[in-house]
């Protein structure tokens, strides 16, 4: 890595000595502007396209956490991928790096020339493709490639560990001076791939002040300081347009004379998403100061809050929209595969998934309708794979190839007889890139074989095929010796679910394991075949207190292998005695062993608890709990482990609790020793304190979690564990108190912690009633409500709802109820989608009118309960009035609608049952 000391004087003298190649860009012509428009050689310039972030700096690859330049082929590939969506330009933070080893300005005052010329580099691609950009010049936050806390470090400013402060970037004069000091730099710089200095490149479509520029206590300061740098950016290149990086347009912004271009991002939070309301306002701002607008960045995924399409055709309808981008586009890996990025948002092309697939369809339509262009029916023709390396698993050899574009599918090839066939078909339009590493499981690892592999875009047309890949031929030995691992032999008090493990065997194609309770393994408990990892967890459970043999056998076509060790024995653990009692807080003698007792959550917020001798429900002391929660970080909470609790012939989860009257919502969780989580919730409404009784069959796995057998087993608790969220709450402090957490086996039957909306049982098995209970909204298309049999959670009926889907593109059923909700966290339903990708939009009313509601993608056939906490629920997008409180203590209505979404025309049908408040 060379490092250059920057004295701009030295640096210009540099670029005199330097003899670049003929000064030429890619592309001519500046993108200009005439008042609300963009125009290029006179005629109006519109644009759809992607933010690609890190075309000059990437996060994503290597995966171990460090950071590196990309290749020169993921650049040029996320590229061509844009340009086949019908991109003209790509936003990136490609001169947005400070701070690190590989940044532009490692160190205050300190170039990195390897990583300007990725930059030249990344430049030039662009041009090639046709592509023009628009950069921003420094970060709000302080990411991998750094911003302006950067900067604010070096100058001496502590770092108070909030990622996006360092507002004395926007203040400090020596700041200031010498960040223009870099702009002037970067400006200057002369590409050393096409000779052209950065100010005199048309490639660059616009110089953009920031990314997500904000200082909302000082809003003054900030206006100067992007007066200042737009004015520099003109004052020293008269060639290019200046974006304000502001996040959101500033009405006090848009009288500077120096910016162009002023963007906005579009994403759910702040009630945004993809708003056609909200977008409209933005350019109605922008249009009467004479500028031109641009959507920086936006959710592509969420329709919330409006739909894709209809976020498209606005755009395409206001001129003063000179484009947009969404975020973000990665394109494929250099060995196999897509990059990948875990942010929620990435997009490939042509696409993961069905829903992917049709958005970036309709994102490609946007972008050529936006350049005035009708969008080619055909794609492009993918380029030649490369066939990276193969490995050998199972008897059969693994194929590897980097991707090319616009390729949807590959076909392979494979030749046993030489490099020049004849050829096999392996694989017929079989495999996508998210297959690869792909198995042949027609080939014979140790026999030489030649592959060669060619992409089909989506309209099936192939592409070049790859370089022919020889693997040479080698005798495939049977599977290496290798051992079990755990339970170890003579292991005692064995988890009833062990998890089963055991080494790797060369050669291996897959695993048997066999359990039993006897060692000539006759009645195995446990019996599997064709395990191909390296460990099992049963779902079955084992006997406790009893002693079991295991072995293990590797396998492959040329023979099995045994485990050195195998026939080991262990014992499970015992039965613990069944308890009642969880905690009654009697037993802390002081408020630092119950806090040792019960460990805050490192992750959460402030959560405390202390002794309670006077607010409690019976003995010595409750407990209290202070806490907080908030947007940033939502939940508080404690883990209190127990040791292998027995909960056996016990029904129900008793507490005592006093809430706080925040309308937060305390969960309550519990830990199998397998780690299997369960929780339910209840709404700390009101403040009267309550003993609550709650059913273990109302307890679900959380959210997120995905894992266990699905089976709750309270023969072995690790843990009990309480939690406050934010819920339907406002962010703030607040106090509770709970005592007498025990254990009920029915003999009092618990209070209902639901309330029944609809279980279809009280129509007496009447279409007519339900008819009359589910009256057709006669604004949309036709549907009818009806009893099924068949198709239902329990009970004899559950709702059948067969609707149209076309003009109008939604249809739905409206059902008035009188019921109190209030304590009640969330709507249940048992669902059966149709797989259609249209929206099921779940509504309810409250008796002043205020409509609150929520949806879900049809996006699969498979039935099964779901729920949608209260906290999802919005206002409609055509609605506008009501408290904005959601007020559960009276509802009205509770009404079904079926959405056209990324669906299409056409008739189906979806079922419904067992929908509950709970």
């Amino acid at each position: 890595m060379k490092i250059i000391r920057w004295i701009l004087p030295l640096l210009l003298l540099w670029g005199i000595m330097y003899t670049p190649p003929a000064a030429e860009a890619a592309v001519t012509g500046y993108v200009t502007r005439s008042g609300n428009q963009l125009q290029l050689d006179g005629q109006p310039f519109r644009f759809s396209s992607a933010n690609i972030y890190w075309l000059g700096l990437d996060e994503n690859v290597p995966t171990n956490g460090t950071i590196d330049f990309p290749t020169n082929f993921r650049v040029d590939d996320a590229l061509a991928t844009a340009k086949e969506m019908g991109a003209t330009v790509v936003r990136s933070h490609l001169v947005n790096s400070f701070g690190c080893a590989k940044c532009i300005m490692p160190t205050l005052g300190n170039y990195n020339e390897a990583a300007w010329q990725k930059v030249d580099y990344a430049i030039k691609a662009a041009g090639d493709q046709g592509i023009r950009l628009i950069l921003p010049v420094i970060d709000m936050y302080n990411y991998y490639h750094g911003g302006k806390k950067t900067w604010t470090k070096w100058y001496g400013y502590p770092d108070d560990g909030v990622i996006y402060t360092g507002y004395e970037f926007f203040s400090d004069a020596n700041i200031i001076t010498a960040f223009k000091q870099h702009l002037s730099v970067m400006l200057n710089r002369v590409n050393t791939y096409t000779g052209v200095a950065y100010k005199n490149d048309p490639t660059i479509l616009a110089w953009e002040t920031g990314n997500e520029l904000g200082w909302f206590d000082n809003p003054t300061q900030l206006k100067n300081w992007t007066q200042q740098i737009a004015d520099y950016l003109k004052g020293q290149d008269a060639n290019h347009l200046v974006a304000d990086g502001n996040y959101g347009i500033a009405d006090a912004h848009l009288t500077i004379s120096s910016i162009d271009m002023y963007s906005d991002h579009f994403y759910t939070w702040g009630n945004k998403g993809l708003s056609v309301p909200v977008l409209q306002t933005q350019a109605n701002k922008v249009r009467n100061a004479g500028k031109v607008m641009f959507v920086g960045e936006y959710d592509w995924k969420s329709e919330q809050f409006g739909t894709l399409a209809a976020f498209h055709t606005a755009i395409e309808n206001d001129n003063v929209i000179a484009g947009d981008m969404y975020w973000a586009l990665f394109g494929h890996n250099d060995n196999y595969g897509y990059v990948q990025h875990p942010d929620g948002y990435t997009v490939h092309y042509p696409g993961d998934t069905t829903f992917m697939r049709t958005q970036a369809q309709q994102m490609r339509n946007h972008a050529y309708k936006m350049r005035g262009i009708t969008t080619p029916p055909a794609h492009g023709i993918p380029g030649a794979p490369t066939i990276t390396g193969s490995t050998t698993s199972g008897g059969k050899y693994v194929l590897s190839w980097r991707g090319s574009v616009p390729s949807d599918t590959y076909t392979v090839e494979r030749s046993t007889a030489g490099s020049s066939g004849p050829w096999t078909v392996a694989c017929n339009q079989c495999v996508t890139d998210n297959q690869t590493p792909w198995t042949d499981t027609g080939s014979t690892a140790g026999a030489a074989t030649w592959y060669r592999v060619k992409g089909h875009n989506l309209s099936g047309t192939a592409g070049a095929y790859s370089t022919v890949y020889a693997i040479s031929g080698t005798q495939l030995q049977a599977p290496g010796s290798f051992t079990q691992s755990a339970p170890a032999s003579g292991a005692t008090s064995v988890n009833v679910t062990p998890s089963f493990t055991w080494g790797t065997a060369t050669n291996a194609a897959t695993y048997t394991l066999v359990v039993a309770d006897n060692t000539s393994y006759s009645n195995p408990v446990i019996n599997v075949s064709g395990l191909t990892s390296t460990s099992y967890t049963p779902s079955n459970v084992l006997t406790n207190n009893k002693t079991y043999y295991w072995k293990v056998t590797a396998v492959n076509s040329t023979g099995s292998t045994n485990a050195s060790n195998s026939g080991i024995a262990f014992t499970t653990v015992a039965l613990p005695a069944p308890t009642s009692t969880v905690d009654n807080f009697d037993g802390y003698a002081s408020d630092a062993a119950l806090q040792a007792a019960y460990v805050k959550n490192a992750s959460g917020n402030t959560f405390t608890m202390t002794r309670e001798a006077t607010t409690k429900d019976a003995g010595a002391y409750g407990a209290k709990i202070v806490y907080t929660v908030n947007a940033t970080t939502s939940y508080a909470g404690a883990v209190h482990t127990l040791s292998n609790a027995n909960w056996t012939g016990n029904t129900s989860f008793n507490l005592w609790v006093k809430p706080d009257g925040s309308n937060r919502t305390l969960t309550i969780q519990f830990k199998e020793t397998n780690g299997e989580l369960w929780e339910t919730y209840y709404t700390l409404t009101g403040t009267t304190a309550t003993t609550l009784s709650i059913p273990f069959t109302n307890f679900q796995h959380p959210g997120w979690y995905s894992g266990g057998n699905g089976v709750i087993d309270l023969g072995s608790i690790a843990e009990s564990n309480l939690y406050i969220n934010k819920g339907s709450g406002a962010d703030g402090s607040g106090t509770i108190y709970v005592d007498s957490i025990s254990l009920g086996n029915g003999t009092t039957p618990p209070p209902p912690t639901t309330v029944i909306i609809d279980n279809y049982e009280g129509y007496g098995g009447s279409n007519p009633s339900v008819l009359a209970a589910y009256v057709r909204n006669t604004d949309g298309n036709a549907i009818t409500p009806t009893l099924d049999g068949t198709n239902k959670s329990q009970g004899s009926y559950g709702l059948k709802l067969a609707y149209t889907m076309g003009t109008p593109n939604f249809a739905g059923v409206v059902h008035s109820i009188s019921q109190n909700w209030s304590g009640k966290t969330g709507i249940q339903l048992w669902l059966k989608p149709d797989g259609s990708n249209r929206t099921l939009t779940i509504q309810f009313k409250e008796p002043n009118g205020e409509p609150w509601e929520t949806t879900y993608t049809l996006s699969s056939t498979t039935s099964g309960t779901i729920q949608f906490p209260f906290t999802a629920f919005q206002h409609p997008p055509w609605y506008s009035g009501g408290n904005g409180t959601k007020d559960l203590g009276a509802i009205s209505e509770f009404n079904l609608y079926v959405n056209q979404g990324s669906g299409g025309t056409g008739s189906s049908t979806i079922y419904v049952d067992d929908i509950q408040a709970y």
